[in-house]
């Protein structure tokens, strides 16, 4: 099986200079986890929900031992939340892109996300773009088969 046999296509996108509350509204609408970010025609990356979630939160290690800490950074979030509408998306998302050829063997593709760890991949035939593919896409194709 290939990665073409499991991709979905369309694919939900965003262009780079978008804000990132605009990718948010994007994934909310389309119930999806992650849009790939386009620059014209090209791939040039992928903003996912854990991207904004932790552009929001606070990444102090003290938070997991002070509740109270926690209560007081609440306005820092809030700080933060207000400030999607203005930061772009290509500042937040994971690039460059990775790709994967619609060609491509699904345990490879399988095993290459887990590498890299990322949980999607946009597929391309011939450089542009057809479709995407999720860890999910490929667990779900595997459990099925144990069936």
């Amino acid at each position: 099986m290939k990665v073409k046999d499991l991709m979905k296509s369309p694919v939900v996108t965003v262009e780079k200079n978008a804000t990132v509350k605009e990718a948010g509204d994007l994934i909310e609408s389309h119930d999806v986890n992650g849009v790939a970010v386009m620059d014209g025609d090209n791939v040039v990356g992928v903003i996912t929900r854990a991207d904004i979630f932790k552009s929001i939160l606070p990444r102090y290690p003290e938070l997991f031992e002070d509740d109270e800490r926690c209560l007081r950074d609440f306005e820092v979030i809030e700080e933060r939340i207000g400030k999607i509408n203005k930061v772009k998306v290509s500042e937040l998302m994971g690039a460059p892109a990775m790709t994967l050829e619609e060609d491509t063997p699904i345990c490879k593709a399988g095993s290459l996300m887990i590498l890299r760890k990322v949980k999607q991949m946009p597929v391309t035939r011939g450089g542009k773009m057809v479709g995407i593919i999720t860890l999910t896409d490929i667990c779900n194709s595997f459990m099925a088969r144990a069936k």
